[in-house]
């Protein structure tokens, strides 16, 4: 009698879980650091494996370009790598990364950082410097800008996507942002790839101030700069011509001093307040400024003063910020009123700044220092004393 036919036998399914966690740890170390969160949430057995050191111990080289601690405590990689994360977003450096530069017996002076590069200027020199590079030990992480004949004044960093027209023609890699720099040379040169991309001459005297941002709202931004001889002049950034002849777009006058402090309005991007030395505020609707405008033309649109030296200027929205003697003075520049002025310090105040986030750092010696509050808008000044240096804000 024949056998009855017997159903195939279906062998075992084998599943990711089946395989060596040596060997998925190391195809885990291939993915990035949300898939690994995201695989951590998928079974028990793969959260182990989402945790294992040796890949806590990758994002933690990749992040912050240093090798793992070798003491730490015993709670796992991934708590070592979440723990400087969260202290590195509250401010908490427990270990600094330390840079010590020989300045070769000169003053640094407008220090900007910009994502990993530092930027500094020494008397005429721009000093660049790439963070990543010099933590990866390579030989071509600083770099010297020389084109500057004259001590630099004022230094600005802005956005690559604002500036594009200057780039008709070139293949755009990887920089983020233009440097912008004023020099006692009476002129102002564009950087990019660590060479001068334009230079614009027009002031009759030293250039002293740059604006903090760019005027206009289109593909046609005009950078801001107010010079020694009591001039505001506007430049666009569009034009062509190599020494920047041709990107004079108007000459604003009406001071009488020179211009030390501009900053561009928050709630109307074409207004530009100026300060001069003897504490003359103005503020310039420059939406109307053209080239084929009378070169004697007054665009002010408001006036008004503060008492004592200025110091900085800063605008948030509709109001203007001066910082000047020892008060901090709030200025609508809807109406060019007056909103409050708060006295800070006697005798003086050293240095001040305003930013609309939450984390403000204030940085000196034994001075004081005070946080005030307005409209939601934190401010930072600080006194003069001997030892005091200067107030940063982030």
């Amino acid at each position: 009698m024949a056998e009855p036919l017997r159903s195939p036998v279906t062998p075992p399914k084998t599943t990711i879980t089946d395989l060596d966690e040596d060997c998925m740890v190391n195809c885990a170390k291939y993915l990035s650091l949300r898939d690994v969160c995201n695989l951590a949430m998928t079974s028990p057995a793969l959260k182990r494996l989402a945790y294992s050191d040796s890949i806590w111990q990758r994002f933690f080289r990749e992040q912050w370009h240093q090798q793992f601690p070798l003491h730490w405590s015993g709670n796992g990689a991934r708590e070592v790598y979440l723990a400087r994360y969260a202290a590195l977003r509250q401010f908490k450096f427990l270990d600094p990364f330390l840079l010590d530069l020989c300045a070769r017996a000169k003053p640094c002076n407008h220090l900007l950082l910009c994502e990993n590069s530092l930027f500094f200027s020494q008397g005429s020199l721009v000093k660049m410097m790439d963070l990543d590079g010099y933590l990866k030990r390579t030989t071509d992480f600083f770099h010297t800008l020389s084109d500057h004949k004259a001590r630099i004044t004022c230094m600005r960093l802005f956005p690559l996507n604002e500036v594009t027209s200057l780039f008709r023609g070139k293949t755009l890699g990887e920089e983020q942002s233009v440097l912008v720099t004023s020099s006692c040379d009476h002129s102002i040169r564009l950087w990019w790839k660590g060479s001068s991309l334009r230079c614009f001459r027009g002031h009759n005297g030293p250039v002293l101030s740059l604006s903090n941002k760019l005027l206009g709202e289109d593909c046609s931004k005009v950078l801001a700069s107010g010079g020694e001889d009591g001039t505001v002049r506007l430049w666009s950034l569009s034009s062509s011509g190599g020494r920047g002849q041709r990107a004079l777009k108007a000459t604003l006058y009406g001071h009488e001093k020179p211009v030390n402090i501009m900053s561009i309005a928050g709630h109307k991007t074409s207004l530009l307040a100026t300060i001069s030395r003897d504490s003359k505020v103005r503020v310039w609707d420059t939406a109307t400024a053209t080239s084929s405008a009378a070169v004697r033309a007054s665009f002010c649109v408001g006036m008004t003063s503060v008492p004592g030296t200025p110091v900085n200027m800063k605008c948030h929205e509709s109001l203007l910020y001066v910082a000047a003697g020892s008060s901090v003075t709030a200025i609508d520049l809807r109406t060019m009123q007056k909103v409050v002025t708060a006295a800070i310090h006697q005798p003086n105040l050293c240095s001040f700044d305003a930013v609309p986030s939450k984390y403000l750092i204030c940085t000196g010696g034994d001075g004081r220092y005070d946080q005030l509050l307005f409209r939601e808008k934190k401010l930072c000044c600080c006194c003069r004393s001997s030892k005091l240096g200067n107030a940063l804000g982030y």
